[in-house]
């Protein structure tokens, strides 16, 4: 019987970074797949963005995040051989309320990183007539269904995958070792995302997940320079193909796609852009979102053989690079502090 010193139980965004993590500083590990469990990240546009619009604030951490974020996802498109992260500015149309803030936001050293110019005319045909249009820089998005199955081949050749529907029932939390398909352990790190809510270990979590749905179309005469963003997203992904999203349901939390989130795109849609276009797909996941939107890292306040990594939510590729370094510190060193915001002890 093969014998590492942790499992990762879950192969998506949080799971793929944190094995990651480990074979970088030569911890020994396997990674659980699951295959009837749906993986979100791979519905997920992916996108990254360093401001909230709402209220036009820094997105929670962003100076720290976003040079962590791009420096692991270049390293790993090296360390692959593949391309899948992209920067792309997004551009926002404005009222004349919002266009004033911008500016004054853009005065400041605080934000003028990242809100590029505030323009009167809009460098894109199609758009929304607005009295201004937003360009934010330091944006763009990750391929995250090309990154999860390229790590997926990587992590197979390499023996370092357990492919199986992983089941909590034989597992006794007060044991010193773990096994699962003749690999033994002393550590289990559940990044299960959603499927979190049925963790029969970390039921006090306060999780609440969320529905999304996408629509990919194809649009021939759409400029594919910028992200465009105003009640909904239009992502560029080649080949004049565009993801846009999305939608929030907490009530129907199938991986179902739906009428109602597809009319609602679309309704949303057509106030942003004014150009033909055709619907090639429609996608739904379930995402790991949290009451307090941030991250859950932590071991289990009475079995020190479990811990958590979890609740990225929709700002997973920016939060997941960072946090998945701050999860191996953690498991590594248990005198690593983690800040407050994320430690599981926030709902004890």
């Amino acid at each position: 019987m093969k014998s590492v010193e942790f499992i990762i139980v879950g192969n998506g965004l949080a799971g793929t970074l944190l094995a990651f993590e480990m074979f970088q500083n030569n911890i020994d590990f396997r990674i659980v797949s699951s295959p009837e469990k749906g993986r979100a990240t791979e519905v997920a546009a992916g996108l990254f963005n360093p401001l909230v619009f709402k209220r036009l604030t820094k997105s929670w951490l962003a100076d720290e995040l976003l040079p962590v974020m791009k420096n692991k996802y270049r390293e790993l498109e090296n360390f692959l051989g593949t391309n899948f992260y992209f920067e792309k500015d997004i551009l926002k149309p404005l009222s004349e309320q919002e266009k004033q803030v911008w500016l004054e936001r853009k005065a400041t050293t605080v934000f003028s990183g990242y809100i590029h110019s505030v323009e009167d005319l809009s460098p894109v045909n199609y758009l929304a007539e607005a009295a201004g249009y937003g360009r934010v820089t330091g944006s763009g998005n990750v391929n995250l269904k090309k990154f999860l199955e390229t790590s997926d081949t990587f992590f197979r050749r390499n023996e370092l995958m357990i492919e199986t529907n992983f089941d909590f029932h034989p597992i006794d939390p007060l044991s010193d070792d773990f096994e699962i398909k003749g690999v033994k352990s002393s550590h289990i790190v559940f990044c299960e995302g959603a499927h979190v809510v049925r963790n029969l270990f970390f039921r006090f979590l306060k999780m609440v997940p969320a529905k999304g749905e996408i629509l990919l179309v194809h649009a021939p005469n759409l400029s594919e320079n910028y992200i465009l963003n105003k009640a909904v997203f239009v992502l560029p992904i080649g080949g004049q193909k565009f993801k846009i999203g999305s939608t929030y349901e907490w009530n129907d939390l199938t991986e179902i796609p739906t009428t109602e989130g597809k009319n609602s795109i679309v309704e949303r849609l057509g106030k942003l852009i004014s150009t033909d276009y055709s619907i090639e797909g429609h996608l739904a996941g379930i995402r790991p979102t949290v009451a307090d939107r941030r991250p859950v890292l932590g071991i289990h306040p009475h079995f020190n053989h479990l811990s958590v990594f979890n609740g990225l939510g929709t700002k997973g590729v920016m939060l997941a690079p960072f946090f998945a370094r701050e999860m191996l510190k953690m498991l590594t060193n248990r005198n690593h502090t983690i800040m407050n915001e994320v430690d599981i002890a926030r709902f004890l």
